[in-house]
């Protein structure tokens, strides 16, 4: 199993409504993918643990760092 981990600043504060948002699509397109892991939200910034198989996880982790509601994304 790979593992990624990343973070990223919000373009712009999250509520709860946009969060839970963002959730619902992760879960569904992740199960799809065979992915698993864990996102961390917290004043602007996230966090993400990314785990599947390599291929899959480093494409998701491009997807996810052109996502325009993400600035200066590192994977750590």
């Amino acid at each position: 199993m790979f593992r990624l981990i990343y973070v990223s600043s919000a373009r712009k504060l999250m509520d709860k409504d946009a969060l839970l948002g963002i959730l619902a699509k992760a879960r569904e397109k992740n199960a799809r993918l065979g992915i698993t892991g864990m996102l961390l939200y917290k004043d602007g910034n996230f966090l993400q643990l990314l785990e599947g198989e390599e291929r899959i996880v480093r494409g998701l982790y491009e997807t996810i760092a052109r996502d325009t509601r993400h600035l200066d994304t590192m994977i750590t």
